[in-house]
């Protein structure tokens, strides 16, 4: 693991900026559950679905502008606007004296959500080491759960304060994230891909020499992934499109761009619908449905639940390179569907009981044993990997587009089906989650150890399996000075070092 040191402080640096995103999450748990909050805006069950789910309709403008931010600016740049934006939104939350001041808010997060995900989960897929990469890019969502735990300790805190500073108070505190991303973004390089697009191959070699090969530039690996980025990159700026129609048209015609876009869209549906919207959520309305209404009660198992999702992330991120993405969200799907159906059956028949509410309650916290060991490794992870370099951050920006229309859709329907049809709800929820799990199973791509080039060759049916990248890509064989984008007058001005080099 001490090879992995340059990237831990790489993930977490990163990864502060989706503290903010799971801050907000349980921030609206916290809300949700104050009845102080609810008095003050007079939140029903119609009001507390759309001031929920409201934060999706400025994800999915944030995500018109989302990729050209980061391919733009670069993918440290995209993290920094997005901190930037939760700053502006914590200010409209914590001073919000009106309800449609907070619903602005609430938009203006969503905007700085969708230029994260682009961001973040690009970012990690695109510096972490191929073996190491389910770990690295893993840590993006668990660092959700930190931010969380962060929110519902504020919020079982604040509590107890008088008035409407038991929110504010709250609200402020999500700046904290935000600002430690400020602060520590410079620290970090930019990513070697990125580099190499903008011609600025020594940089590009750098960094994968210090990420991938110990500081060694002529690591066989590190070699070989410059050659195979170059190549790619090179090959799709080569074939890039005039128009956003072209480019489009291409897009649709190439088989695995086809198969690219039915797993970021099932995906998004997936990750919004296998029940953690219920869970994080509502847990107010689900704890109140067993039967459970003190205030102090509720802010406990919410923060609570929160710790045990977070390390038990940590332990799903440590799986990821050794089980294999396709068998833990097929194992994680299933798992959920299992809990949704236990806890059908007993707000139904048990909620009179003390025994039935303690086992609702248990439902809660094994809900995310199977949901925070699988889907929160890799809700955004995995569809970073499945894009390749020229459409990743656009790819992120659509994913985001349509995870926030059905987050949307759930997070506004969730509260008004469980306060309609109870228990029943949650039915809808165990038939979903077992087509999810046969849909993944026989359509997804395994990825596990693979370079994001040949997971490119994966779905374009090359069989990579048989393909070593150090072997294909001349690994043994020194970086020439014409590869790294040096005329040959820059070469002589070093024969020392650099005429061996191009000579072989």
């Amino acid at each position: 693991m001490a090879r992995l040191s340059p990237m831990f402080l790489v993930c977490m640096i990163a990864a502060l900026n989706c503290a903010s995103v799971g801050y907000d999450t349980s921030m609206m748990s916290s809300l949700n559950i104050s009845e102080t909050f609810k008095t003050r805006f007079g939140i029903d069950s119609n009001t507390k679905g759309l001031l929920t789910a409201v934060q999706n309709l400025g994800s999915i403008v944030g995500s018109l502008f989302s990729g050209y931010i980061v391919d733009h600016w670069g993918r440290r740049g995209g993290i920094l606007t997005s901190a930037c934006i939760v700053l502006v939104a914590t200010v409209l939350h914590s001073s919000a004296t009106t309800l449609a001041q907070f619903f602005v808010a609430r938009i203006v997060f969503g905007f700085a959500k969708a230029i994260d995900i682009a961001s973040v989960p690009t970012y990690l897929v695109e510096l972490s080491p191929p073996k190491h990469r389910g770990f690295v890019s893993g840590l993006y969502w668990t660092c959700w759960l930190a931010g969380a735990i962060i929110s519902a300790g504020v919020g079982y805190g604040a509590r107890r304060v008088e008035g409407d500073w038991s929110w504010r108070i709250v609200c402020i505190c999500m700046a904290a994230p935000a600002l430690s991303c400020i602060i520590s973004i410079f620290m970090v390089p930019e990513s070697p891909r990125w580099l190499m697009s903008r011609g600025r191959e020594p940089e590009a070699l750098a960094v994968l020499a210090r990420f991938h090969g110990r500081g060694d530039e002529t690591h066989p690996l590190v070699v070989a992934e410059f050659r195979d980025i170059k190549e790619t990159i090179t090959f799709e700026k080569e074939n890039s499109f005039p128009t956003l129609y072209a480019w489009w048209r291409a897009f649709l015609s190439d088989k695995a761009n086809i198969r690219r876009g039915f797993i970021l869209i099932t995906l998004g549906m997936f990750e919004q619908t296998v029940g953690s919207n219920i869970i994080t959520f509502y847990l107010d309305d689900v704890l109140a449905l067993a039967g459970i209404t003190s205030e102090s009660s509720k802010f406990a198992i919410n923060l609570s639940q929160n710790c045990v999702a977070f390390v038990i992330a940590l332990i799903g991120i440590c799986l990821v390179d050794k089980v294999g993405r396709v068998p833990m969200l097929v194992g994680g799907t299933l798992w959920s569907g299992a809990v949704l159906a236990c806890m059908a059956g007993l707000s139904a028949a048990a909620i009179d009981t003390v025994g039935g509410r303690n086992a609702i309650i248990a439902m809660v916290y094994i809900f995310q044993v199977g949901y925070a060991i699988s889907w929160t490794p890799l809700s955004f992870s995995y569809c970073a990997e499945m894009l390749n370099f020229t459409i990743r951050a656009k790819g992120m920006g659509f994913y985001t587009i349509f995870d926030s229309l059905v987050g949307f859709f759930c997070q506004y329907v969730i509260p008004i089906g469980l306060s309609g049809i109870g228990w029943r709800f949650y039915i809808i929820g165990v038939v979903w989650n077992i087509f999810a799990a046969l849909v993944i199973y026989f359509t997804y791509v395994e990825t596990k150890g693979l370079t994001l080039e040949q997971i490119d060759n994966r779905l374009r049916g090359i069989p990579v399996d048989q393909l070593d990248v150090i072997e294909a890509y001349d690994g043994n064989k020194p970086i020439t000075d014409s590869e790294l984008g040096k005329s040959a007058s820059e070469t002589t001005k070093t024969p020392d070092t650099k005429t061996l080099e191009v000579q072989v």
